[in-house]
């Protein structure tokens, strides 16, 4: 009878775990750790580009510089084990790009190579921890490419799928104090910012510490941009050329995200253009808009952009861009440079 009588508890209130500004500011933290000076810190990252443009020789040039304490460009790195899962080939390949790279000159005892792993679902972050925990001064991961460890479910929401992967691959960044690269595609549109090409939603790229964009001027050709966008250091644009001879993209000079609207019009037209053309402004934006449905600039705009970017067309595309204005229709002619 007195069990019946006694109050029902009340449940603790849910209030916020905070700090006040003072105790934070007195706080002691370590510094950020970089994989390599100023570009690549500790953390989760996304290295994106086109099928083919070369991602796979900048990652391995960066884990075998990582992994004897060398430098990326003018950049140094943080000597320390390097785990590279490069899914998409064998090891015979694996070893003639290193050749290829001159690596084989090198003390590369320090970078560990595999062509197969288990899915995020499936058992890869325990191959990941056992790694470290045998090579406990790995300091840089790179998987090569992401889609080839995502086993979950991919009937939900593609915003949370994308989160949910990332925030699970961020166990191993926080457990451990590492940088995982992420090796990615972007997906071919039309956007004068290299992180809308990404390909997924923005899930992903809100998930990650940062992003590498690495986009050609010319498809057949070997120069390029490198774009980077980090949370915790500032963004770059990079210039830089792949030498074939050596198989490692070259720096080049800093860049500018000035003309970016230009470079993503000239890429678009590089990839539409087969033989000469000719039209009008209205239906040059017509044939562009049904090759990418991102496409959304008008014929006043894009007469303004050709303009703009005429001499980066010419310089780095080889496409000739010209007017008749005496005409009333205002024809617009674009044509391959003779080599």
């Amino acid at each position: 009878m007195n069990n019946l009588n006694q109050a029902t508890p009340k449940p603790e209130p849910k209030i916020f775990a905070t700090i006040d500004g003072n105790t934070l500011m007195a706080q002691e933290y370590e510094p950020l750790q970089f994989a390599v000076d100023k570009i690549l810190p500790h953390g989760i990252f996304v290295f994106a580009g086109s099928p083919k443009v070369g991602k796979s020789w900048l990652t391995l040039d960066m884990c075998q510089a990582i992994s004897t304490g060398g430098k990326l460009w003018d950049f140094n790195t943080t000597q320390g084990d390097v785990l590279y899962l490069a899914l998409e080939d064998k090891y015979n390949r694996l070893q003639g790009r290193l050749k290829q790279m001159k690596a084989d000159n090198l003390d590369i005892s320090r970078l560990h190579l595999t062509t197969a792993s288990f899915g995020m679902q499936n058992g890869l972050l325990e191959q990941v921890h056992n790694f470290i925990v045998a090579y406990p001064n790995t300091n840089f991961i790179a998987i090569d490419t992401l889609e080839r460890i995502r086993d979950g479910e991919r009937d939900k929401d593609i915003y949370s799928c994308d989160y949910n992967d990332m925030n699970k691959l961020r166990e191993i960044t926080d457990k451990h104090k590492v940088t995982l690269l992420l090796v990615h595609h972007t997906r071919k549109m039309y956007d004068p910012d290299p992180l809308n090409t990404i390909s997924g939603s923005t899930g992903l790229i809100g998930a990650v510490d940062g992003a590498f964009v690495l986009i050609k001027n010319k498809r057949t050709g070997n120069n390029g941009k490198l774009f980077i966008s980090n949370r915790d250091t500032e963004s770059f644009c990079f210039d830089i050329r792949f030498d074939p001879d050596n198989c490692r993209w070259d720096f080049i000079g800093n860049g500018t995200e000035d003309g970016e609207d230009e470079n993503a019009l000239c890429f678009l037209l590089n990839e539409f253009l087969q033989d000469d053309w000719s039209g009008t402004a209205t239906e040059l934006c017509n044939e562009l808009k049904s090759k990418d449905l991102n496409f959304n600039l008008t014929p006043a705009t894009l007469g303004k952009e050709l303009n703009a970017a005429s001499g980066l067309l010419k310089k780095d595309y080889g496409i000739i861009f010209d007017r008749d204005r005496n005409t009333k229709t205002k024809q617009i002619f674009l044509r391959r440079a003779e080599e």
